[in-house]
């Protein structure tokens, strides 16, 4: 795993729905990062 920092996306249950690595690659582009956990947040909300 590369360093950085981790961004868990968990359900009500606690159930892992998805994971981000926030690495120096993922800070340079924040616009591509906030745009995946948009879509990711989005997904779980449609399943709900």
């Amino acid at each position: 795993m590369k360093m950085g920092y981790r961004l868990l996306l968990v359900d009500r249950d606690g159930v892992l729905v998805s994971e981000f690595q926030l690495t120096e690659n993922a800070l340079a582009q924040p616009e591509a990062f906030v745009a995946a956990l948009q879509e990711s947040i989005e997904s779980v909300e449609e399943e709900l």
